[in-house]
């Protein structure tokens, strides 16, 4: 595993190997703060924008995003999520001869008829059967195993993918992140900072208007709308960056903080 020190030796703060992944993954999963952390989510669709404008096939793991965040997406279908779902009997518990299924506005009933066994709740599993993603980003977890404990039946598919660990946190308390990544960049920075250096270090010009937009707005929430001592000379100058690609500050504080 990549180690923090071996990551913080290169004048940009991120490994080229972080960049090597994401060029050779086609399906990549995102996964931000379980909390819906502003920072972490913000970055997380910026990554997502970006990754989709370079052809990736992208699926962001979220459970919904706080309202002060919702100026940053088009719609609500925008985000995309795993559609396969898969329900699984084996068959040496039952044979299963006809299946049909009911549909009215509020649920939906599938029917099975059996020519063999009993079928109990037990026996029957439910998961996505989605691509097995090259790549897994996850910005501001600290413990993967512990994020995804009550997302397992749905997506424990993902716990064997090559994960790129992206997280913040002060010096001292680095040992709460459990380096879980093949690539571990842990820095005392926004997330966001970190994520756009990801980005930016083949191009600038990958960074468009809406992505902007969401780093900007990571930016701001980690700094406590610009009033916190996280802000550097260095985040004056990437906000200065984002702001002429289109990102929108005044939209963006009054978005946060109205």
């Amino acid at each position: 595993m990549e180690n923090l020190q071996q990551a913080k030796s290169r004048p940009s703060g991120i490994p080229p190997e972080a960049g090597q992944l994401i060029s050779e993954a086609k399906n990549i999963y995102i996964i931000p703060n379980p909390d819906n952390e502003p920072d972490s989510a913000a970055s997380a669709l910026a990554l997502f924008y970006t990754l989709k404008d370079l052809n990736k096939n992208v699926n962001l793991i979220i459970d919904g995003l706080p309202e002060k965040l919702k100026f940053l997406i088009p719609s609500a279908d925008f985000i995309s999520y795993p559609k396969n779902f898969v329900i699984s009997i084996p068959n040496s518990v039952a044979e299963v001869s006809q299946i049909y299924y009911e549909k009215n506005p509020d649920n939906l009933k599938i029917h099975l008829t059996l020519d063999r066994g009993n079928v109990k709740k037990d026996n029957i599993s439910f998961y996505f059967s989605e691509t097995k993603p090259d790549l897994i980003i996850t910005l501001g977890i600290s413990d993967y195993q512990n994020a995804l404990e009550n997302k397992l039946n749905s997506f424990g598919f993902l716990l064997d993918s090559q994960v790129l660990n992206i997280d913040n946190t002060s010096a001292s308390s680095v040992q709460n992140n459990k380096m879980f990544g093949k690539i571990n960049i842990i820095e005392s920075r926004s997330i966001a900072e970190i994520t756009l250096d990801l980005i930016i270090n083949p191009s600038h010009d990958l960074i468009k208007k809406e992505p902007a937009k969401c780093f900007l707005t990571g930016i701001v929430a980690y700094t406590e709308n610009l009033s916190s001592l996280k802000l550097s000379p260095e985040t004056f100058e990437t906000m200065s960056m984002l702001m002429k690609k289109g990102a929108d500050l005044g939209e963006i504080r009054e978005n946060l903080y109205k």
